[in-house]
């Protein structure tokens, strides 16, 4: 009876001693619940996502949410002087003109309002959906205010044609007065469309660059 009981103690320490010897021929059960293997976390994702961030915010370098403002503040005072030029008849030579027929006072305000609203929102709440949404209005609105340039442009021309009539008129003092008036408010409109159309620009360059540094922060 000794004999076995020696026998079957030596037997369990030299099962332990190679258990102990030999760790990598244990199977993945041998783990114990509640430890971490580390080498299988994937470090990879939390630095892409912390390079999109970073490229995200550099959206915010270009001050978006003020340079929205300016967009809307300018969207206003461009259809408040707009339905100045229009509806007001102060000049009679010039109730028809190219602003009137091409109603870009009012489609035009609209870009700029939205533009500027996305331009304020991504700065608000910078994620890669406002970016592009904001990239995409601002892109539009330098169409937008690129048209309205040459509008405004050839509305000169037409009130050319009304400074010469106005001078062959009776009451030529106040048709001069009326013409000048709007001449200055359409130079104001010309002055407020460039303007825009360079903050567009400058908007749709930086969210052009973020979104598509970010883009390839997060396929790379």
């Amino acid at each position: 009876m000794f004999h076995v009981l020696l026998l079957f103690s030596s037997y369990s320490i030299t099962s332990v001693m190679d258990s102990q010897e030999n760790p990598k021929e244990m199977g993945p059960s041998s783990s114990q619940p509640g430890f971490i293997n580390f080498s299988q976390v994937p470090l990879a994702m939390p630095m892409q996502l912390y390079k999109s961030k970073a490229h995200l915010q550099k959206f915010l370098k270009v001050e978006p949410k003020v340079l929205g403002t300016i967009q809307i503040i300018i969207a206003l005072v461009n259809f408040s002087l707009g339905m100045v030029l229009i509806l007001i008849p102060v000049d009679p030579y010039m109730h028809e003109s190219f602003l009137f027929h091409s109603g870009y006072i009012f489609w035009g305000t609209a870009f700029f309002i939205i533009s500027g609203s996305l331009s304020i929102a991504a700065e608000k709440k910078t994620t890669n959906t406002l970016i592009q949404s904001s990239l995409a209005m601002n892109i539009l609105s330098s169409v937008v205010a690129g048209v309205g340039i040459i509008l405004l442009s050839v509305s000169f021309i037409w009130f050319d044609h009304a400074h010469y009539f106005c001078y062959r008129s009776n009451d030529n003092k106040v048709c001069v007065f009326g013409h000048f008036l709007l001449v200055g408010i359409n130079l104001i409109l010309l002055i407020l469309n460039i303007l825009e159309f360079i903050l567009s620009l400058v908007v749709s360059g930086f969210g052009c660059k973020t979104s598509c540094c970010n883009q390839s922060g997060v396929s790379s």
